[in-house]
């Protein structure tokens, strides 16, 4: 029984050393990844967030990313204790309008401490303003997962990575 734990352990720690530089910012199919490794990149716009009304928090980083599963922003702030991946459908889709966020396809997903919220309609965000690989933009999304209700952010300048 040792051996096999022992067998186990090693190839666990195989994986992880082999997996330790990825930083694809496409989204995972738990809907919670995006970042990759375990050091969040410190590309940065302006994006800042409140939580049911409360606070404004201002993130570390923040960007926008693009792949063949569509356009998102990823926004961290202390590292990964706060960490949100939001999508919407269409490589390259940072014109000014309106995008929806798919709650069947993992459109919305905010990571804070040990809670994960995600939506469980499809909800919008608004891009206002889009030049030189920057947006600018906001949504106000209704969330579950934990004991926040909704989550209303802006965000400026977020460079695309």
């Amino acid at each position: 029984m040792k051996r096999k734990i022992a067998i186990a352990s090693l190839v666990f720690s195989m994986i992880l050393t082999g997996c330790s530089k990825d930083n694809n910012p496409a989204p995972t199919s738990s809907g919670g990844g995006g970042g990759g490794g375990t050091t969040p990149p410190t590309v940065t716009g302006t994006f800042t967030w409140s939580e049911d009304g409360g606070t404004v928090i201002t993130a570390d980083s923040a960007f926008w990313t693009t792949g063949s599963w569509g356009t998102g922003i990823r926004v961290f702030k202390g590292g990964y204790a706060n960490f949100f991946e939001i999508n919407w459908a269409t490589t390259d889709n940072i014109s000014v309008g309106t995008k929806v966020l798919d709650a069947a396809n993992y459109g919305f997903t905010f990571m804070k401490g040990s809670d994960t919220y995600t939506i469980s309609t499809n909800q919008n965000l608004n891009i206002t303003a889009s030049a030189s690989n920057k947006i600018d933009g906001n949504f106000n999304v209704t969330v579950t997962g934990g004991s926040i209700t909704n989550v209303t952010a802006n965000f400026s300048g977020l460079p695309k990575r």
